[in-house]
């Protein structure tokens, strides 16, 4: 009889196991953006490269090349975004200073290396030694925020959509919305 017990709790057991496995399955296969479009303040933001197409229309772009960018006082931005095409030049330690001494967050967009190239290491590689090494093709964006030499840098990945167990690599306004919803964020800190 405590044989046919042990077996019942056992199966009991089991199922619940596969249960909760199940469960968590299928909340790692949901979608993990959120499709709300961002609905706050208007914010503006430099970009190096082409403006992306997003559908809120409360953001203004401003298009700039790194060298306008170097030489500009930021304050009138909210944040910047540097564009896949401008990554490579991105990564030359004049620039990777100036993430440090400009005080606003910066955003990588199709970065395959994050942020490391973007930072002030002592070593610092390429952006395509990095990209090659990390090969990051999970985040479509990756920022940074310097905050001085005690905190040293905060970060943001935003990877793209997951529906069905599949990355959801076309549906990028999500991440785009999430990225404003940070920026935000920022700009009401700094308020």
């Amino acid at each position: 009889m405590r044989e046919g017990v042990f077996i019942i709790i056992s199966n009991k057991l089991l199922l619940t196991v596969l249960t909760f496995m199940l469960f968590l399955l299928s909340a790692c296969q949901t979608n993990n953006v959120k499709e709300e479009p961002y609905d706050g303040v208007p914010l503006k933001i430099a970009v190096v490269g082409e403006q992306p197409n997003v559908r809120e229309e409360q953001i203004n772009f401003n298009e700039l090349s790194l060298s306008e960018l170097h030489n500009s006082n930021l304050r009138k931005y909210d944040a910047v975004f540097i564009m896949e095409d401008h990554l490579s030049d991105a990564s030359n330690s004049k620039y990777v200073e100036m993430y440090k001494n400009k005080n606003v967050p910066f955003f990588f967009v199709g970065s395959q290396a994050n942020t490391i190239p973007f930072q002030d290491l002592e070593n610092p590689m390429s952006y395509e030694e990095e990209a090659e090494k990390v090969n990051g093709t999970q985040n479509f964006i990756s920022g940074i925020l310097y905050e001085g030499e005690e905190k040293g840098y905060r970060g943001w990945k935003f990877s793209y959509p997951i529906k069905n167990s599949e990355v959801q690599r076309d549906n990028v306004q999500g991440i785009y919305s999430e990225v404003f919803k940070v920026v935000e964020n920022e700009v009401n800190k700094n308020s």
